[in-house]
């Protein structure tokens, strides 16, 4: 070799090593930025297409890399702890003030500025009714909070689902990362619960985490009710001779980020037609074209009711079970439209004809529990649900991928339903559950009073949502009396009653609050339900041993005589016996027409009080 080769070769080793040690400084860096469990995805990058060492060809390595730190930058960016996000959102907060301070002296538009420096960050401007308001929420740490964990958790969970951590073999639903941060947002959530104590008017003391318990925030409750409503619909069916339809609905093939193996067998593959959308855009795919599909059915005259259900996919990508109720007649042309609006978006792809939407006839009987399955697997069940599955019936997620230690399927299915805003079950053509939870809080003298006034519709629905005896709660004749399935919001017999009220947020908007107070029937009286006034308990308070101890769950002390809870006590006739009829009168709130009633009897007794005045100063004068 001459001594020109020799010094050649030479600088050309010398330039390798250069790039090689370039290229390990930018892969340390790389996954320094990332989760710890992209690291392996970094690694992968070292190895060609072949899967051989390209250590002679590192300017491919460095190329790898760079375009690997440019796609998921965002998530670099966004690898911080819950600690970091507090930090970072009391910094953007104080910096957004800093720079308004020093633009709108120039006469920068504010909310403008607000808008320019939310972009440059990624998250959504403030939504307010007023520019101050606007200004407001921008310049408040916590408004910052909550956009930023939303941003974090979103796009940390993109790059795992684009990079192939999500699927049956890895960890099925949701990433590793986005489990973990869920569940501790629910014990940050329940440690706020535990710790906060409120009072009634009977003076007696709770945490918010025994009150939750009682409503349907409990899961078991939840799944209670939800069970009750599938049953009455199912027994709503069979007594009108309705078809019922279950429907798996699913998207396109560029929704998805893996391809499960044929039969749920071997490992998950990359799918090459994914174009890197987002399980919320897969859904908002969902919506559109149950949105359009239901206007041609409401404009062909075809009524349904029933149950939607949103869960994922292996991979993260959102399906829907549907179990819908239609007319013996309109069963099959209501699923060629749902079919048509399917397969109208890439209907020609291989398997789409096959396994893009799925229906299939319900046997009488078998509905409510057929469905039971997804409802225990979406909320939690104490029964044994067997495998998960997707869509078309394969195993969808390998028992160690779903239930790992301490958590559960149901933790992973909840955990990404929270990470992307996906609302998991909704109720299609029924009366309101909001009805059905008011109805049950009041109390049965107003139903009587109804009753006995010639309404008899409030004292049939009553007896529907209470339990008597042996005869349980019916969501089936709930829905008959109220006038049945697929029916205008105006013609259900019983309706929600709010009152209007003016509040003023804590970024100085008015707002005009509608409180529920109870129902309207359609004559127009009101039934009011039972709610007490609560009041938060005071640090100070909540530092008293006795407080902590004796006086959580303890009422006053009982009244020394039946005095306070007779009849005429409750009825207020005593009370009107002394004082005469108060402003606000029971009958006020049944029905508003008791305001003019009590107005008349005002002007009356204002009346009668001038005249035995007039008559008494004029006997005086004649005396």
């Amino acid at each position: 070799m001459s001594v020109k080769a020799a010094v050649a070769a030479g600088h050309i080793c010398t330039e390798r090593s250069d790039k090689l040690r370039t290229a390990q400084h930018l892969s340390a860096r790389i996954k320094r930025g990332i989760p710890s469990d992209w690291a392996c995805a970094v690694d992968e990058l070292k190895k060609g297409a072949a899967g051989e060492s390209v250590w002679r060809d590192v300017a491919c390595w460095i190329e790898r890399l760079q375009q690997f730190k440019d796609t998921h930058g965002g998530a670099i960016a966004c690898n911080l702890s819950d600690f970091d996000v507090c930090e970072k959102a009391k910094k953007m907060a104080s910096a957004v003030t800093d720079v308004l301070s020093k633009l709108t002296a120039l006469g920068e538009n504010p909310v403008r500025v607000v808008r320019d420096l939310c972009s440059s960050v990624g998250v959504a401007c403030p939504a307010g009714t007023t520019d101050k308001s606007v200004v407001a929420r921008a310049e408040c740490h916590l408004w910052w909070r909550r956009a930023l964990r939303k941003k974090v958790a979103r796009v940390i969970e993109h790059g795992a689902i684009s990079l192939g951590f999500v699927h049956k073999n890895a960890g099925a639903y949701a990433s590793a990362s986005a489990v973990t941060r869920r569940i501790s947002q629910l014990a940050r959530n329940a440690a706020m619960l535990q710790k906060t104590l409120i009072r009634n008017e009977a003076g007696q003391v709770f945490t918010l985490q025994k009150i939750a318990d009682l409503s349907v925030a409990n899961r078991d409750i939840r799944r209670g009710e939800l069970m009750t409503r599938i049953r009455g619909c199912e027994e709503y069916a069979q007594q009108n001779q309705h078809v019922g339809v279950f429907l798996t609905l699913t998207c396109p093939s560029r929704y998805h980020a893996m391809i499960a193996p044929r039969g749920g067998r071997g490992r998950a593959t990359k799918n090459p037609k994914y174009d890197n959308s987002t399980p919320r855009e897969a859904q908002e795919w969902l919506r559109k074209m149950w949105a359009r599909a239901r206007a041609k059915l409401a404009r062909q005259g075809v009524l349904m009711y029933g149950f939607r259900v949103a869960e994922p996919h292996h991979d993260g990508c959102p399906h829907w079970h549907a179990l819908m109720w239609f007319a013996d007649a309109a069963a099959a042309a209501a699923t060629d439209v749902i079919r048509n609006y399917w397969l109208s978006d890439a209907g020609d792809e291989r398997g789409a004809a096959d396994n893009r939407i799925n229906a299939k006839i319900m046997q009488s009987g078998g509905a409510a529990g057929y469905i039971a399955k997804y409802v225990a697997k979406n909320i939690g069940g104490a029964i044994d649900i067997g495998p998960h599955l997707d869509g078309t019936g394969s195993v969808q997620a390998d028992a160690f991928a779903v239930d790992t230690g301490v958590v559960h399927g149901y933790q992973r299915v909840d955990a990404w339903a929270a990470t992307w805003g996906i609302r998991q079950f909704q109720a299609v053509g029924q009366p309101p559950v909001a009805v059905w939870r008011e109805l049950r809080r009041v109390t049965q003298d107003q139903i009587d009073g109804a009753r006995l006034s010639g309404e008899s519709a409030p004292w049939r629905i009553w007896g529907a949502v209470h339990k008597s005896g042996t005869d349980r709660a019916d969501w089936c004749r709930f829905m008959q009396h109220m006038g049945g399935a697929a029916c205008k919001r105006s013609a259900w017999a019983l309706k929600t009653a709010t009152r209007n009220s003016a509040k003023t947020s804590g970024y100085g908007e008015s707002l005009q609050i509608k409180k529920v107070v109870g129902l309207e029937t359609s004559s127009g009286r009101w039934l009011v339900s039972r709610r007490q006034l609560w009041t938060r308990v005071t640090d100070d308070e909540c530092a008293d041993v006795a407080v902590q101890t004796a006086g959580v769950s303890a009422a006053l002390a009982a009244p020394w005589t039946r005095f306070n809870n007779c009849t005429a006590r409750l009825t207020g006739e005593l009370r009107r016996g002394f004082l005469g009829r108060g402003r606000h009168e029971q009958s006020d709130w049944q029905n508003p027409a008791g305001e003019q009633e009590w107005r008349r009897e005002t002007q009356k007794m204002r009346e009668i009080s001038e005249r035995d005045a007039k008559n008494d100063a004029n006997l005086c004068y004649a005396k």
